[in-house]
C-alpha cells in the first residue's frame, strides 16, 4: 500500500456538527493503539507527539491484545471496547473502526 492510499484510507470523517471522527483502520497494518493515537490526533488537530499518552487511559497492550490480527473471527466477533482519553469518548471494534467523539 502506498503512503497515500494508506492516509486515504484511515484518514478520519469528521462530523462537523458535533466533533465526531470515524476511522477506519486494517488491525494488520496498525495496532489499536497506534490507530486510537492517529485519530486522536486527527480529532483535535494535533500532532501526535503532543497528546497525553495514551497509558494514561487505558493499557494500549492489552488493547492490542484484544484485537490480534492473528485471532479468529469467530474470537473478536463484537469486541467493542470504549474508554475516555481526556475530553474524548474513544470507541474501537473489532471491524477495525475507531471512533472518537467530545465528550459532552
Amino acid at each position: 500500500m502506498t503512503e497515500e492510499s494508506e492516509r486515504s484510507s484511515t484518514d478520519g470523517d469528521s462530523d462537523a456538527a458535533d466533533g465526531t471522527v470515524n476511522a477506519q483502520y486494517d488491525w494488520s497494518s496498525i495496532p489499536p493503539s497506534a490507530a486510537v493515537v492517529r485519530t486522536l490526533s486527527i480529532a483535535l488537530d494535533r500532532e501526535e507527539q503532543s497528546l497525553d499518552p495514551l497509558y494514561e487511559s487505558i493499557d494500549s497492550d492489552a488493547l492490542d491484545a484484544l484485537f490480534q490480527p492473528t485471532l479468529s473471527p469467530a474470537n473478536t466477533n463484537g469486541i467493542t471496547v470504549s474508554f475516555t482519553a481526556g475530553e474524548n469518548q474513544v470507541t474501537v471494534r473489532d471491524s477495525g473502526e475507531v471512533i472518537v467523539r467530545p465528550v459532552r
